[in-house]
Parts: structure tokens; C-alpha cells; sequence
């Protein structure tokens, strides 16, 4: 119902008359700054109401700043559902019951409540797991030398999110009570952040050059068409001119070749070593390897997917800079 009212609110605010008083547009942005549902509105109209421009920043908020903010808001709404959706899929509720409880009810939640829960609710309930897990002390006499070694050495040889938490995990001053999160909680979070890392880097790499080969593309076949359709005196000229487009096509397709190879090799090299920690769960007895278990299998699922996804996207190239070229020998004249 609140929402409902809000956009009710919205649209009236957007038809607003410019010749509104100044303290009636005051007093709704003082209503907003106070009871807007999203933080980033409620932000937006504080920082009006306390511009030193007055009635004009006023103005200027029903104008541009409600509109912006609200777009703000919805992004950060649905950062706020990724974030709740990586802590159910790095938690179990053997291990973090408080967490993925906090967590399912977030999910259910408004929109508010699960920014609440993204902002101190998530630390509550891990705090919270984390002093039962203290106070049991299971889980610290199952901590072994073994153990301690093995999470040192992960500061050197796997992706950088998981460096950093077992960084932090085995940094000066750290307790046992650190390494134990580092195992029930730390691990499985890292591992999820690189693998989102290298997508998010794969993802933006293989946009920038599907658009840029998508016009060198579309400039060679015009090109093509072109010398097609020429006449006799300037087709040779034309198809020496399609030829080079292709050559463009084929040259700037190499990059793309070589940076898949690489990223091929990153994520072969990280599914082998996420099986070779799940092998190492698996061999152990311990309570505190139990958690690393599933995380370690779904991090080498993953890695073996971008495996696969960077295999075909060399194919790809491949095939594309082979047709380029084949093209342009078609098309270069044989005295060019």
C-alpha cells in the first residue's frame, strides 16, 4: 500500500505546476526526506532541503532529483537481490542457520527490508553464527595446524578475492575464530566474487569486441557491394578496396583470439584447482572442511563452464578471421 501511494505521489509530483508555492514543494520534499521508501530518495530530498540554493534546488528536485534517484533506487534494489541470492548460495544452514534464515526472509522481504538487511542485518546474523559457533566450541577443537597451513597458503595461489580473505583470515593479531570463518563462510564468498570478477571482465571484453567487429563487418560488406555492382573501369579499384575491409575484419579479429586463449588457460587453471580443494574437503574428517566441500564443487562447475564458454569463443574468432580472409582473397584482384 505504501508503494502504491508513493507512485501516486510520484506521478503527482511529475505534473506538478511550475507555479507551485515554494513552501508547498518544501513541505513534500520534507514529507519525502522522511518517509520516501527508498534511502536514495529520502538522500536526494535531504540534500535539497538543505542546498543553500533553496526554492531553486527545491525545484530542481522534482525536476531532474526524484527521477534520478529513483532509477538509483532500482539498481540498488536489484544490487541488494544479488547480494541476498550470493549469501544463500555461499551459507548453508548447517553451518550459518541465522544467516540463511536472515537471508530467506529477505528474500520474501519489501525491497526496504532487504536493504536493511544488506546494510546490518547480514553482519547481525554473522555475528550471531559466529558466537554460537564460539561458544559451542566444536568447531575450534576440530582446528587443526593442518588447517591454519593450508588456508596460509592460499594467500599465494588462487583468484584475488580468495587471496584477500585468506589474507585477512591469517593476518597479525587474527584468532582461530577468523580461520574458522575464513572455512564456513570466507572461502565459499571469495570464490564466488572471482568467478563473478572474471565474468563481469569476460562479459564487458566480449561486448566491446562483437561491436567493433560488428562495424568493421558491416564496412567491408558495403564495401563488397559496392564492387559488385561497379562498372568495369572502377571495379578493380572497388575490389581491391572490399578486400582491404576484409583484411580489416580478419586483423581485427586476431586480439580477440589470443585474449579467449588467455582466459581460457585462467579457467582451466582455477577448475583444476577447485578440484583439487574439493578433493582435499573430501579427504578430510573435520566439521570445518564439511562447508568447503559444496563450495569448492559448484566453484569448479562454474570455472569449468567459463572453461567452455572461452573454447568457443576462440572457435568463434577463428572461424570468423578464416572467412574474413577467405573473402578477401576471393576479392583481391590478382595483380594487387
Amino acid at each position: 500500500m505504501a508503494t502504491d501511494n508513493l507512485a501516486r505521489l510520484g506521478s503527482a509530483m511529475r505534473n506538478l505546476p511550475s507555479q507551485a508555492e515554494p513552501s508547498e514543494l518544501r513541505d513534500l520534499v520534507v514529507y519525502l526526506a522522511q518517509r520516501a521508501t527508498y534511502e536514495a530518495v529520502r538522500s536526494a530530498a535531504m540534500i535539497a532541503l538543505q542546498s543553500p540554493r533553496g526554492d531553486e534546488a527545491i525545484r530542481e528536485f522534482f525536476a531532474v532529483g526524484w527521477g534520478q534517484a529513483q532509477e538509483r533506487a532500482q539498481l540498488d534494489q536489484q544490487m541488494h537481490r544479488h547480494i541476498v541470492a550470493r549469501v544463500l548460495a555461499t551459507h548453508s544452514p548447517e553451518y550459518s542457520p541465522q544467516v540463511v534464515a536472515s537471508a530467506r526472509a529477505a528474500e520474501r522481504g519489501t525491497d526496504a527490508e532487504r536493504a536493511e538487511y544488506v546494510r546490518s542485518g547480514f553482519r547481525v546474523a554473522q555475528e550471531r553464527d559466529q558466537a554460537t559457533r564460539d561458544a559451542d566450541g566444536q568447531a575450534a577443537a576440530a582446528l587443526r595446524d593442518a588447517d591454519r597451513c593450508y588456508v596460509r597458503g592460499l594467500r599465494e595461489v588462487t583468484g584475488a578475492q580468495v587471496r584477500l580473505a585468506a589474507t585477512y583470515a591469517t593476518r597479525e593479531g587474527a584468532t582461530d575464530s577468523d580461520i574458522i570463518q575464513f572455512f564456513h563462510f570466507s572461502w565459499a564468498s571469495g570464490a564466488r566474487l572471482d568467478t563473478e570478477d572474471f565474468r563481469l571482465t569476460a562479459e564487458a571484453q566480449e561486448v566491446r569486441q562483437v561491436a567493433a567487429i560488428e562495424r568493421l563487418t558491416r564496412e567491408a560488406r558495403a564495401a563488397q557491394k559496392a564492387a559488385e555492382s561497379a562498372g568495369d573501369a572502377a571495379k578493380e579499384a572497388m575490389r581491391r578496396q572490399a578486400a582491404d575491409a576484409w583484411g580489416r575484419v580478419a586483423t581485427g579479429g586476431a586480439p580477440a583470439v589470443g585474449s579467449w586463449q588467455q582466459a581460457q588457460q585462467v579457467a582451466d587453471a582455477q577448475a583444476s584447482f577447485w578440484g583439487q580443494v574439493y578433493r582435499d574437503a573430501v579427504a578430510q574428517s573435520s566439521m570445518n572442511w564439511r562447508p568447503v566441500m559444496k563450495s569448492a564443487n559448484a566453484a569448479r562447475t562454474d570455472w569449468r563452464q567459463d572453461t567452455l564458454h572461452a573454447q568457443q569463443q576462440v572457435s568463434f574468432w577463428r572461424k570468423l578471421i578464416a572467412e574474413a580472409k577467405e573473402r578477401e582473397e576471393q576479392l583481391r584482384p590478382v595483380s594487387g
